[in-house]
């Protein structure tokens, strides 16, 4: 339960444009991150999330939520901030999943997550290594959506880093 409902605020409120029709963006800058087309190479054309870069943004906020699906970092460690306990995690996934473990979060190592994002029935999963996953769907518009049981909180609507 506790995977779920942090996998799940997690993606709902870090994710944004995800259209089909027009061509992924780097927006990490803008706190969320956007894509299009094949959910497995969505996230490999983001720009650099890290301690001294954005290190406040729905974006670590998913990024955290993806330590946590796999088993790096703890939900209470969800909290927005790209502090020492992200940097540690991060470079322990990065080292664990043969990235260079700089401990930054860039293209290389959004591209070696989203390797485990799945499409099907308008359902995006992430499937963690700790048995976590992060369940979202996608508006017509391309902004993600969480699913969590019986309820969605949309990115445009709220943000849990604010």
């Amino acid at each position: 339960m506790r995977r779920t409902v942090v996998g799940s605020a997690a993606v709902a409120l870090a994710l944004g444009t995800f259209g089909a029709a027009s061509p992924a963006q780097a927006s990490v800058s803008q706190g969320y991150i956007a894509g299009a087309g094949v959910v497995t190479d969505d996230w490999g054309d983001e720009g650099t999330i890290s301690a001294s870069v954005r290190s406040h943004s729905n974006a670590v906020f998913l990024w955290q939520a993806v330590l946590v699906s796999d088993g790096y970092l703890t939900p209470s460690d969800a909290d927005c901030w790209f502090g020492s306990d992200t940097t540690a995690a991060t470079k322990k996934w990065q080292n664990d999943h043969g990235v260079d473990d700089d401990g930054s979060v860039g293209p290389l190592t959004f591209g070696k997550a989203d390797d485990r994002l799945t499409l099907s029935g308008g359902v995006v999963t992430f499937k963690g290594e700790n048995g976590g996953t992060l369940k979202f769907g996608r508006q017509s518009n391309g902004y993600y959506y969480a699913i969590t049981t019986g309820a969605t909180f949309s990115y445009t609507s709220s943000s849990i880093c604010d």
